[in-house]
C-alpha cells in the first residue's frame, strides 16, 4: 500500500515538475501580453438592454466572417438569437468586417450606431468613425461624409431615430440619416472654445468627456467650454 503510494506520488511530482519546465522555457513576450492577448481575461462582450426589457444584446466573435456578430439574449430562457452578423457590417468594397469598439442601438431598435477606427484623446478612445446599420432594408452607412478621417466623437441618435449629432474637430454637427444631409450647428470651435466636449482637466477631475445632449423636442443642449457657457442649440427638421 505504501509502496503504491509512493509510487503514484513520484509520478505525478515528475508530471507536474516537467509541466513547470516547459512553462519555464516559453518566453513573456510583450507581443503576447498587449498584441495577441494571450493572458486577456474572456469578457462577456459589450452588453445593451433591450426596447422590449426581456432581452440583451452583446458581442460574440464569428469566426468564419471574422468579425464580430451581435447577439440577442432573453433573459428569462437563455434563448439566443443573431441580430446582426458580422456579414452585414462589411462595407463596399471592403476585405472585412467592421472592428465594433462600441455600439448604441436607436430607441427603437431599428438602427445600429457603430463606433470604430478609433483614436486615443488623452486618456480614452473617444475620436473615431461612426456608420449606421438600418435593420430595416440592411444598408450600412459611414456617417461624416466629406469631414476628417477618424474625428468624430460622441455620435448619438435623435430621440425618433432619423438623425445622428456629433462632434468634429470642437464643433457640433447633426446628420440626416436617410438624405445625409450634414448641418454644421456651431463653427466658433478652436482655440479657447471648446463645443460638445470638455478640456482635458474636465476628463481627469471629473470624468466629464461628452458635452451634449439630444433633448425630447429634437433640440441639443452644448455644454463645454472653458467660458463656462452653457448653450440651446435649436436645430429645424
Amino acid at each position: 500500500m505504501t509502496y503504491k503510494f509512493l509510487s503514484g506520488l513520484i509520478f505525478f511530482i515528475a508530471v507536474f515538475s516537467s509541466g513547470n519546465v516547459i512553462a519555464q522555457n516559453k518566453k513573456l513576450t510583450l507581443e503576447d501580453i498587449y498584441t495577441k492577448g494571450l493572458y486577456r481575461s474572456k469578457g462577456i462582450g459589450q452588453l445593451r438592454w433591450m426596447k422590449d426589457n426581456k432581452s440583451y444584446s452583446t458581442l460574440e466573435f464569428n469566426t468564419t466572417a471574422k468579425g464580430n456578430d451581435i447577439v440577442r439574449y432573453d433573459v428569462a430562457s437563455g434563448t439566443r438569437s443573431v441580430l446582426v452578423n458580422a456579414n452585414q457590417l462589411l462595407p463596399a468594397g471592403a476585405g472585412k468586417p467592421l472592428s465594433i469598439d462600441d455600439y448604441t442601438w436607436s430607441d427603437d431598435n431599428s438602427k445600429l450606431l457603430i463606433f470604430t477606427n478609433t483614436r486615443k484623446v488623452w486618456r480614452y478612445n473617444t475620436r473615431g468613425d461612426y456608420w449606421v446599420l438600418n435593420l430595416t432594408n440592411g444598408k450600412l452607412k459611414q456617417l461624416g461624409k466629406g469631414l476628417e478621417e477618424a474625428t468624430l466623437m460622441f455620435a448619438k441618435f435623435s430621440p425618433d431615430g432619423g438623425r445622428v449629432a456629433y462632434v468634429s474637430k470642437l464643433n457640433i454637427y447633426v446628420e440626416d440619416i436617410a438624405t445625409g444631409k450634414i448641418t454644421q450647428l456651431t463653427k466658433d470651435g478652436g482655440d479657447n472654445i471648446i463645443n460638445g466636449t470638455f478640456d482635458w482637466v474636465y476628463e481627469e477631475e471629473l470624468d466629464c468627456r461628452d458635452g451634449f445632449r439630444w433633448s425630447p423636442t429634437e433640440r441639443i443642449l452644448l455644454t463645454g467650454n472653458r467660458t463656462q457657457k452653457v448653450s440651446v442649440l435649436f436645430h429645424d427638421q
